[in-house]
Order: structure tokens, then C-alpha cells, then sequence
């Protein structure tokens, strides 16, 4: 058994099926499978079952995927320690982030990354949080930049900045005059927000159910609402982001009553997964120096 097996038996361990697997190593199906046939006569024991077109670990291969894992971080943490020593690291990472944070954290965040002189590529993917949560739990991402998700007990949320959570009108409104308001003061205005299915939906919902107050859960994004409130006689809870900036009708009003890091965006990766040196760095580099937290 020699190191690229032990790499093929993670990858195709992650992606549960032989020809993406093959694809994103760069060797044939053939070959792929020759070499964890060749595991598997090696240990005595089989790694993979057949489920319908694609593959799964058998017990005895999610026993052998937890040792070959941790070996191939340490080994990783090993040869990106020496590279720090030489000042150089390099690799490939593929991250996964909601719109907001696109068009100023992460491009912002990569730049400092890339001073230090290091030679990383970044693949920048972008969707809703959902999205996101779920490419790093499947492993089509390295990492991601989202909201909290239930349900992924096998992803880890690190909290790396807040987006504090405004009401806006257009300037016609008659709260357009008001600096700040508390939510109980908003129950005699139409309101509207984000879906309900979407983390920051389910966080606004809560919000105004503590204080009674009733609102239409229809929006996915900042630039849907802020287009919607800027031709109608509506309010609306958004988080506060760089897409409100093109609307030049809107006014911003603070809530007295929500705390500025209620809303929370998460640095967020598997612990299943493999993590390569080069995601390590980057991930160790964002809480270093890019975390922005009230």
C-alpha cells in the first residue's frame, strides 16, 4: 500500500462514486479501481459496497477512513509547517459563500491572504446558505462562508463576523424620518423579510414572534427586498449589506432592540473531510486576522 492509494481511498470515500472520483484525481476508472482493489486484497477486507450507480463505505471502510484521515492531516500539518518555515504554501481551495460576502469580505480577506506570498488558488462558488452548507458537508467545497445550518452534525461553525439586522423604508415612507425603533413599534405597518426556510428568515421570524408582530416571509436576498421597498409603501428586516448601497431611495433604520451580532455568518468546514494544508493556512489566517465580531 503506498500514499496516492491511501489519497484515492478519500476521494472516493467523499464522492461515493468511481468516475468522479477518477475525474477529480486525474487517473482512469480503471486504474482507480485496480488500486483500491488492490487495498482491499491487501487488508483482507472490502472498503466499498455497490449502492445503485454509486458506492458507500462499508463499516470496515468508515473504521479505515477515520485512521487514513487523521494520518493524511497530520501529514499535511507536517509538510505545511516545514513550508511556513520556507515561506512559501501552495494548493487549491474551493470556497463555497452567500452573495453578501462576495463583493467585499472574501475578495478583501484572500488579497491580505495572498500578501503574505503565498501561491493558493482560490475557486469561489457562490449560493444561499443551505447551499453552502451543504457543498462542504459533501465535500464540493474546502470551505465555506454562510449562516448557522441545522441538521449537518458533521460541520463545524466558526463565527467570524456579524451583519446587524435593520429596518428599511424608501424615503417616502412615514417611518423615513425616524433614526431608530423597536420591533413592537413596527405592528401597525405592513412588513415584509426574507422566507422563513432560509437561517436568516427563521432567525427574523423568531424575532418578531417574541414581539407579536406580523410580516410576509417571501424574499431570498437583500437586493430582492431593497427593489421591493423602494417602489412600495413597506418595511422591511434585512441585514445591513453592501447590495442595500444601490438603492439611493432607501433609508436605514436602526432596531433598538435586536443586539448588532444577532445575526452571525460562520466560517464553517467538515470534520469528516479531508482538509489539506493549503485550507488549513487560509482557515487559520481568516480567524487570525479577518475576524470581525462586536
Amino acid at each position: 500500500m503506498n500514499l496516492p492509494q491511501l489519497y484515492y481511498f478519500l476521494k472516493l470515500a467523499e464522492l461515493q462514486h468511481y468516475t468522479k472520483a477518477a475525474k477529480e484525481l486525474y487517473i482512469s476508472q480503471p486504474s482507480l479501481s485496480d488500486s483500491i482493489a488492490s487495498m482491499e486484497q491487501e487488508l483482507g477486507i472490502s472498503l466499498f459496497q455497490k449502492k445503485g450507480r454509486n458506492v458507500k463505505l462499508t463499516k470496515y471502510g468508515q473504521e479505515f477512513y477515520v485512521h487514513v484521515s487523521q494520518a493524511l492531516n497530520e501529514l499535511e500539518r507536517g509538510i505545511a509547517s516545514m513550508k511556513r518555515h520556507s515561506g512559501q504554501i501552495g494548493g487549491v481551495i474551493d470556497v463555497g459563500c452567500i452573495p453578501t460576502l462576495v463583493g467585499d469580505f472574501l475578495p478583501t480577506a484572500i488579497q491580505n491572504y495572498m500578501r503574505k506570498g503565498v501561491q493558493t488558488k482560490f475557486n469561489v462558488f457562490h449560493g444561499m446558505s443551505i447551499e453552502v452548507a451543504q457543498g462542504v458537508a459533501t465535500g464540493k467545497y474546502d470551505l465555506g462562508f454562510c449562516s448557522m445550518v441545522a441538521d449537518e452534525p458533521d460541520l463545524v461553525f466558526v463565527p467570524i463576523m456579524a451583519q446587524e439586522l435593520v429596518l428599511i423604508v424608501n424615503d417616502t415612507h412615514p417611518l423615513a424620518d425616524r433614526q431608530e425603533i423597536c420591533l413592537s413599534d413596527l405592528k401597525d405597518y405592513k412588513l415584509t423579510t426574507y422566507r422563513d426556510s432560509i437561517p436568516i428568515g427563521k432567525l427574523v421570524r423568531g424575532l418578531l414572534s417574541k414581539h407579536g408582530v406580523e410580516a410576509t416571509f417571501s424574499y431570498d436576498d437583500e437586493i430582492s427586498i431593497g427593489g421591493v421597498i423602494s417602489e412600495n409603501q413597506l418595511a422591511a428586516i434585512v441585514a445591513r449589506t453592501p447590495f442595500l448601497k444601490q438603492f439611493d431611495n432607501l433609508v436605514l433604520i436602526k432596531l433598538t432592540d435586536v443586539p448588532p451580532d444577532t445575526r452571525l455568518i460562520y466560517m464553517t468546514y467538515s470534520k469528516k473531510n479531508f482538509i489539506s494544508s493549503a485550507v488549513e493556512a487560509f482557515a487559520d489566517f481568516i480567524v487570525a486576522h479577518e475576524m470581525n465580531l462586536p
